[in-house]
């Protein structure tokens, strides 16, 4: 009877212990140990920055004949760093289609922060695209000289009214006449032969750029840091519980429907507590580790949507979820189940098409962000 009642006790205190996990945060760890004569209980949490660790101070209580209270919290920062890709657009403009010119408005880097990734681009210049910025109409004037020698008098109908040049008809504008030979007529030298120098002009319009834009791309790796989640660790001091001594006892006074109905009473209670263990661990062995987020109303803030569970299967459908078909999910995997899948494949499918990635984290977990628009065509069984 006495072993009985306390394995019931033992029970009880366990279950309590669970249940006030669950109520709050699961602990990666508990510890009871005695160091140098001291009893102690370590529990071991791993938390989002933004937990309280107050919340962690237990109220004392009694464990395998010690009663614990709260002694001190340590914690210790669990960094990250993130690194992508960054591809950046920048657009230049010039008076003229010159290389050295649109170098000269293209720095060679410049700085990418968007709140979260920072760094430096670096300009490529494969990428650099020129194109006329606009186009009008422009005019010139075009003219062209024509020299007619060996005429006998400086006759207009010697000279023609027209000339072509290029293509384009041009128009008499001017003739000057030289003497180019003289002779006697009598006793008088006079003229005997003349040359035409005639000057044709016309103008023509053309098509002329206004200016010019070039496009260049700047490419480099970006990165994200901060603090992912930080590592508690509570300690709690326990002291030995004396039992108390009572006087003694007539064990042949004791009536049998006592002793039946206190054997009766603690049988209850044991089947009363086991049940509530069962289903605390069934709920533990069940919990969701894998959840499913999409963007909020700010840049980089994801709210979750669905929870699910995962055991042999690698894979979610999310088919039934609320999403823009064309838009981006986050999905997270919780660190107990990225621990064991880490380097294997998962696939999310949405409408009979599906998406496969690798796990790469395990710490805290596994988060992979896509776009819906990418998934392939899977065949389902």
């Amino acid at each position: 009877m006495k072993h009985l009642k306390r394995l019931a006790m033992c029970l009880l205190l366990s279950f309590s212990l669970t249940v006030g996990a669950f109520a709050a945060d699961v602990p990666e760890s508990f510890t009871c140990e005695n160091i140098n004569g001291q009893q102690r209980i370590v529990k071991t949490y791993v938390l989002p920055a933004s937990a309280d660790p107050d919340a962690l101070r237990e109220a004392p209580f009694e464990y395998e004949g010690y009663r614990y209270t709260w002694a001190y919290t340590t914690k210790e920062d669990n960094p990250y760093t993130l690194t992508k890709t960054v591809t950046e657009t920048v657009t230049v403009e010039t008076a003229k289609n010159d290389l050295t010119a649109i170098l000269e408005q293209l720095a060679p880097t410049i700085a990418y922060d968007d709140g979260e990734y920072a760094g430096e681009l670096a300009l490529d210049h494969t990428t650099l695209q020129t194109v006329a910025a606009g186009y009008e109409t422009r005019s010139s004037t075009v003219s062209e000289t024509k020299t007619i020698s060996g005429l006998a008098s400086n006759d207009m109908s010697y000279v023609p009214g027209t000339t072509v040049k290029n293509g384009l008809t041009l128009k008499l504008a001017n003739v000057e006449w030289q003497v180019t030979a003289t002779g006697l007529v009598g006793e008088e030298l006079l003229p005997c032969e003349y040359q035409a120098v005639a000057t044709y002009r016309g103008s023509s319009s053309y098509r002329a750029a206004t200016g010019y834009v070039t496009t260049a791309e700047y490419r480099g790796e970006v990165s994200a840091s901060g603090i992912e989640s930080i590592t508690y660790t509570v300690v709690f001091t326990g002291e030995h519980i004396e039992p108390v001594v009572g006087g003694e006892e007539d064990d042949a006074a004791v009536s049998r429907g006592q002793h039946s109905a206190s054997l009766l009473s603690g049988l209850a209670g044991f089947l009363g507590v086991a049940a509530l263990l069962g289903g605390a661990a069934w709920l533990w062995l069940h919990r969701k580790n894998v959840y499913v987020y999409v963007p909020g109303t700010k840049p980089r803030d994801y709210r979750l949507v669905r929870k699910y569970r995962v055991d042999g299967e690698l894979s979610i459908d999310i088919t039934d979820l609320n999403v823009d078909p064309e838009g981006n999910v986050a999905v997270e995997i919780r660190r107990p189940l990225a621990k064991k899948i880490k380097g294997r494949a998962f696939t999310v499918i949405y409408k009979g098409k599906g998406y496969c990635y690798d796990v790469r984290s395990d710490s805290p977990g596994d988060w992979h962000e896509f776009n819906l628009k990418t998934f392939e065509e899977v065949q389902l069984e």
